[in-house]
């Protein structure tokens, strides 16, 4: 931590740029120092390859020190923390302040008008459930905490393909419903904002996206958190997603694509690499399932297959065919912190956009009719050629 009280009560922040390492020596030489969460006492550590901080001189049981911090962590927090200071529609900006009310210290508060925002930077992976905790605590001060991601932990797999694990799912957010998803990382390395947006996921961990690298001072923060979604410039990247899902066996399969791999080959005698194009659909709110999307979009295109031509059903049907998939395990709901919607959403959204290729037809808000027959191809050729067509419906 960079901050810390001396003999007198007096607030020392060890992350100013006014500190010289000599100044830091006297310092060191002339107070003692105590923690401002625990009130235990810390020591002022120099070195040259460390940035200068306070660190618990004994095992205290603090509720703030949390896991360790390294340099890439340290860094990265007086990066931002100067980045902020310099933007003259952001004030009070504040290093570690201690938030007693809630018992936590975020890396940096500040205000933007009449908002009060907590910054996590996280650079390790801790409990998903800490990260939640001290999310559920801001809001309860009516506080959106930004929390951004350590970049390197990122892993790129291909030109616009990233691959995303559980833990790094909850730093993705989103500002509006119908927008699809926005991941912030930093690298205090590269002193650049890594920005992964329009992020649709394939898989549970495979999401195809945009990303933009913005060093640090070449944006202001008000550009930063009001990212414009652009879906379009993902199709190529999903469609040959898809080809390359067709041309590779399955080689290991979870619960929920060894289900539906099964009943395909009792139904149809064919393989999840040969489902319809149309349970490949890139949707703004795909994230709301865990699940592969060729998973629970399959299911629901054999559902609306058993129904005859010119019948109605509605949305509720739909959703309870999908719920008792839930139910038994078969499909997965993504959680996140940021987003408060229940994945019925996305079913809805997928009914809407089915009726744009005219599979079905809305005749009332929740109430549908099959319009034309699903088309299932053995020809691999045909399939590529339908999957390219995908690409019509969203330039």
């Amino acid at each position: 931590m960079f901050v810390a009280y001396d003999e007198k009560g007096i607030l020392v922040n060890v992350a100013e740029k006014k500190w010289t390492k000599q100044g830091l020596v006297k310092l060191r030489e002339r107070n003692n120092f105590i923690c401002p969460t625990c009130s235990n006492e810390v020591e002022l550590k120099i070195g040259t390859i460390i940035t200068a901080h306070f660190a618990h001189k004994k095992l205290t049981g603090c509720t703030m020190k949390g896991e360790a911090e390294t340099q890439y962590h340290m860094k990265g927090k007086i990066d931002l923390f100067e980045w902020l200071q310099k933007q003259s529609m952001i004030t009070d900006v504040q290093l570690e302040p201690y938030i007693s009310t809630i018992k936590q210290r975020p890396d940096i508060l500040f205000s933007n008008g009449d908002q009060v925002v907590p910054i996590e930077f996280q650079c390790s992976t801790i409990d998903s459930n800490l990260l939640i905790k001290r999310s559920l605590q801001y809001r309860k001060l009516d506080m959106k905490v930004l929390w951004i991601l350590g970049a390197k932990s990122l892993k790129r797999t291909g030109t616009m393909s990233f691959q995303l694990s559980p833990f790094q799912w909850l730093f993705a957010r989103s500002t509006n419903l119908r927008d699809p998803l926005t991941l912030y990382s930093y690298c205090s390395d590269l002193k650049s904002f890594i920005i992964l947006h329009s992020i649709i996921p394939f898989s549970p961990r495979s999401a195809i996206t945009n990303h933009s690298t913005y060093p640090i001072h070449s944006i202001s923060y008000h550009s930063l958190v009001n990212q414009q979604p652009n879906k379009k410039t993902i199709m190529a990247a999903w469609i040959d997603k898809i080809r390359r899902f067709r041309q590779k066996a399955i080689r290991f399969q979870s619960k929920d694509t060894k289900a539906l791999n099964l009943f395909l080959y009792q139904a149809k005698q064919l393989p999840l690499t040969y489902l319809p194009s149309l349970a490949f659909l890139p949707l703004n709110s795909n994230y709301l399932i865990e699940s592969p999307v060729y998973v629970w979009q399959g299911w629901i295109l054999l559902y609306i297959e058993a129904i005859p031509l010119n019948t109605t059903f509605t949305f509720q049907d739909v959703y309870y065919y999908l719920a008792k998939k839930v139910k038994e395990g078969i499909i997965s709901i993504r959680n996140l912190l940021s987003v408060d919607v229940h994945y019925s959403f996305v079913i809805k959204e997928y009914l809407i956009q089915l009726c744009h290729f005219s599979i079905i037809k809305q005749k009332q808000k929740n109430l549908f009719i099959k319009q034309s027959t699903i088309e299932w191809s053995r020809r691999i050729e045909e399939l590529y050629s339908s999957d390219a067509n995908l690409r019509n419906n969203y330039d």
